[in-house]
C-alpha cells in the first residue's frame, strides 16, 4: 500500500522536473527561431537586392526551401510550445512568424515575377525590416524575462 504513495510522489516530482527543464528551453528554442528567422530574412533580402542572382545564374524554385523550410520550422514550435501561450515572447514570436510569412511570399512572387521592380523591392526591403525589429523584440522580452 505504501509503495503507492511513494511512486505517485516520484511521478509528480519528475513532472515538475521536466516542466522546469521545458520551460528553461522555452527560452532557449524561442531565441533560437527568432534569430533564425531574422537571419533568414536579411539573406532574403539580400537575394531581392541581387534580383535573385548568384554567381551569374538565377536562384531556383528548389534553393527557396530554405526559405519555406525555416516557416515551417517556426511555425512547428509555435504549435509545440502553446502551452507558453499566456507569455508577451510568445504572442511576439507568432508576431514575427506571420511577418516573415509575409515577406517571404511577396519576396517568392518578386522572384518568379523575373523582372526588377524598385516598388515591390522596397515593399520587401521595409517587411525585412519589420521581421527585424519583430525578432529584437521577442529577444528584448526573453531577456527580461530572466
Amino acid at each position: 500500500m505504501r509503495a503507492r504513495p511513494a511512486w505517485l510522489g516520484l511521478l509528480f516530482c519528475l513532472g515538475l522536473l521536466a516542466a522546469g527543464c521545458y520551460s528553461s528551453d522555452y527560452g532557449r528554442q524561442t531565441a533560437a527561431t527568432a534569430s533564425m528567422l531574422r537571419d533568414l530574412s536579411a539573406k532574403l533580402a539580400d537575394y531581392c537586392r541581387a534580383d535573385f542572382k548568384v554567381d551569374g545564374r538565377e536562384v531556383s524554385s528548389e534553393e527557396m526551401g530554405e526559405f519555406y523550410y525555416g516557416l515551417r520550422k517556426a511555425r512547428s514550435y509555435l504549435s509545440a510550445a502553446a502551452s507558453n501561450s499566456q507569455r508577451p515572447s510568445y504572442h511576439e514570436l507568432a508576431q514575427l512568424i506571420d511577418g516573415y510569412a509575409r515577406m517571404l511570399s511577396e519576396a517568392d512572387r518578386y522572384r518568379l515575377s523575373g523582372k526588377p521592380d524598385p516598388r515591390q523591392l522596397e515593399v520587401i526591403l521595409a517587411d525585412q525590416r519589420r521581421v527585424s525589429a519583430q525578432a529584437q523584440a521577442v529577444l528584448e522580452d526573453l531577456s527580461k524575462a530572466r
